[in-house]
């Protein structure tokens, strides 16, 4: 973590609860007044952490140091992500009314699972809830979602399936869910990774009253490690502001918390599932962000150290790969991470509509971020012996 500016540090140091967060802090409370609020306001939203820093700073006693008006804004991003929860849940409900057997058998992970770990869903924006479950189901789940009368994205590996909140209000008028189809992956992962492991693995469990299952805490940190580095090496998501949010390693962090990690287990799935490569860009990412990887992980230090330089690695959509001139633990907590990415790209072809559109995804060229995997798969195996 190579946070230079107090702005820059003061979202860096957010942790997982605003405790940690106020005792990890440099700057505050004492150099409040010199802090350029309104840059630190826009980290915040880039890195999904508005309602754990609106927290802490009523818990370090310098919310009256603090522009009202960026108050304001992480006050009603907090509320906001507390409605998108309710409002996602408030629709699992019903589609638990009328097919629960079909619910039970869903798997939910990432922010769907996660939010509810975190002191407040307050703490965790979700965009949507994402689940696995059988491809044997997919009738099921197209005719469950067009009784409420939700419109089905085509996508790889499973749908997507957008519909009306059910109590809509500002900011979540709309409802999301993610289907999975028997793994995972929508990036083009490798073939091993769309194994029947993931179904096999999941365990019952409930979100809030509602029965479901979840992946084991191996499986669910390899997932998020991975994930973290599919969209930190993509340029779409780099223009998305999507692309190395401090809140995907904040759940990292809190899963090793909050659950016995075995890292031997999540090195061997990784290796077992052809994610190795993936693994490792997640760690080296992770230790780049946050200065350090969780304890129950540092066992795996010597996969992040073998794959530490492709961190700067993009996957352009004309099919390049290049370098960025800024390193990733710079480049994580400046603003213009966007600006960044437009640059790379030839005259005439600086716009994000040139490339995607978010109903479609990309609409020109390809983005090989799968690319970038492989090369870490292959370093592994050459210096670790790995892969």
């Amino acid at each position: 973590m190579s946070a230079s500016r107090a702005e820059q540090r003061i979202v860096a140091q957010v942790s997982t609860d605003a405790e940690k967060t106020v005792r990890a802090w440099t700057d505050l409370p004492s150099g409040c007044l010199d802090v350029d609020w309104g840059e630190v306001g826009l980290l915040a939203l880039q890195h999904r952490v508005e309602g754990l820093l609106h927290e802490s700073l009523e818990l370090a006693g310098c919310r009256d140091q603090v522009p009202v008006s960026v108050l304001s804004l992480l006050r009603r991003r907090a509320e906001l992500a507390e409605t998108r929860y309710r409002a996602c849940y408030d629709v699992l409900v019903e589609l638990a009314r009328r097919a629960p057997d079909l619910v039970s058998e869903m798997a939910f992970f990432k922010g769907a699972g996660m939010a509810t770990r975190y002191g407040s869903p307050a703490h965790r924006m979700v965009g949507d809830f994402d689940f696995i479950v059988s491809s044997e189901h997919a009738g099921e789940l197209r005719a469950l979602f067009g009784e409420l009368d939700f419109w089905e994205k085509p996508g790889r590996n499973g749908p997507t399936y957008f519909g009306s909140a059910l109590k809509p209000q500002i900011g979540s008028e709309y409802v999301v869910f993610d289907v999975h189809l028997d793994a995972p992956p929508k990036y083009n992962r490798p073939e091993p990774s769309r194994g029947a492991l993931w179904l096999e693995s999941a365990v019952p469990d409930a979100l809030g009253e509602i029965a479901c299952r979840r992946l084991p805490a191996e499986l669910e940190l390899l997932e998020l490690l991975t994930h973290a580095s599919e969209h930190a090496l993509s340029w779409v998501h780099v223009c998305l502001d999507d692309d190395v949010r401090l809140i995907r390693q904040l759940d990292v962090e809190l899963l090793c918390e909050q659950e016995p990690i075995d890292p031997a287990a999540v090195a061997a799935l990784a290796d077992r599932l052809g994610l190795a490569g993936e693994l490792a860009l997640g760690l080296a990412i992770h230790r780049s962000l946050r200065g350090a990887l969780p304890a129950a992980l540092e066992h795996l230090r010597d996969r992040a150290d073998a794959v530490g330089d492709l961190v700067d690695v993009v996957a352009l959509p004309d099919g390049r790969q290049e370098l960025w001139e800024v390193p990733l633990h710079e480049r994580a907590y400046r603003t213009d991470r966007g600006a960044l990415a437009l640059a790379m790209m030839p005259e005439g072809q600086r716009d994000r509509s040139h490339w995607f559109d978010w109903r479609k995804g990309l609409i020109r060229g390809s983005e090989d971020v799968a690319a970038v995997a492989r090369l870490a798969t292959d370093r592994l195996a050459a210096t670790t012996g790995v892969g």
